[in-house]
């Protein structure tokens, strides 16, 4: 009966106790365009090793919800699903196996359901994603609540319209920052992250997942070196860590991956 959608991270699996519901506004979409492809993509929260094979499954929904009110069995407060966990369609949209090692973005081919939306086959009422009954913990990912809102679920669309012809990119004013190495693996020698090209008297802060500050680096002659230590001087474990570059010219966000 509890309601999780204002969390920063949406779990799935666990016995198929946890599922992700998730909708996209297409309103933007011209209506004469034609779709060439379309991926869900999520974020996972934390690197994974999975030693056996995971399969999630996404699945279009079949009838209206909201975020903030959606529970196992209501779709809306006071109204129930018509089935607890959800209404969907039973035939899968697809799927995506795991694995060994997973981290970072995740993405499913969703063209199909996406072409039918906007034909107005059917309703947007958006995605359902699930894992058919494995005993194993939850698989989580990063939501659209969370702050950095470059790592929130993306629905990338290509598509063409009839005598639109895009304007070409600007080449960028000023040679792009640049952190190397990345993933940072110590077992290859690596010794610390190096963030080059910054503007002058930029900082850097290097965040864990969870929003703590693992640390705050100063631009010096163009570079700021990290040396994969917290604030207080210990190793920082295997996963990835986010970063925020801000300066005068503005600020600009990305990812580490540490891999011990």
């Amino acid at each position: 009966m509890k309601n999780f959608g204002s969390k920063e991270n949406m779990g799935l699996g666990q016995r198929d106790t946890k599922r992700i519901l998730i909708r996209f506004d297409l309103t933007s979409i011209p209506p004469d365009a034609i779709i060439s492809s379309a991926e869900l993509q999520l974020c996972l929260a934390e690197d994974y090793y999975f030693y056996e094979k995971r399969v999630i499954y996404v699945h279009k929904i079949t009838g209206f919800w909201k975020d903030k009110e959606v529970t196992w069995n209501q779709s809306i407060e006071k109204r129930n699903w018509r089935a607890p966990g959800g209404d969907f369609d039973s035939e899968l949209e697809n799927a995506k196996s795991f694995i060994g090692r997973a981290y970072g973005w995740v993405s499913w081919d969703v063209t199909r359901t996406i072409k039918e939306w906007l034909e107005g086959k059917y309703v947007n009422f958006g995605f359902l994603l699930k894992e058919h009954n494995c005993e194993n913990e939850a698989v989580w990912f990063l939501s659209s609540e969370l702050e950095w809102e470059s790592y929130r679920p993306k629905l990338v669309i290509s598509y063409e319209t009839e005598g639109i012809c895009p304007e070409p990119t600007p080449e960028p004013v000023s040679p792009s920052i640049k952190v190397y190495p990345n993933p940072f693996k110590p077992s290859e020698g690596h010794t610390e992250i190096t963030f080059t090209n910054l503007p002058s008297g930029a900082s850097v802060k290097i965040f864990h997942i969870e929003g703590r500050i693992m640390a705050t680096l100063e631009e010096e002659a163009g570079e700021a070196k990290w040396n994969v230590k917290d604030s207080e001087g210990n190793k920082v474990s295997s996963g990835f860590y986010l970063y925020r570059i801000e300066s005068a010219k503005g600020n600009q966000t990305g990812k580490v991956v540490i891999i011990r």
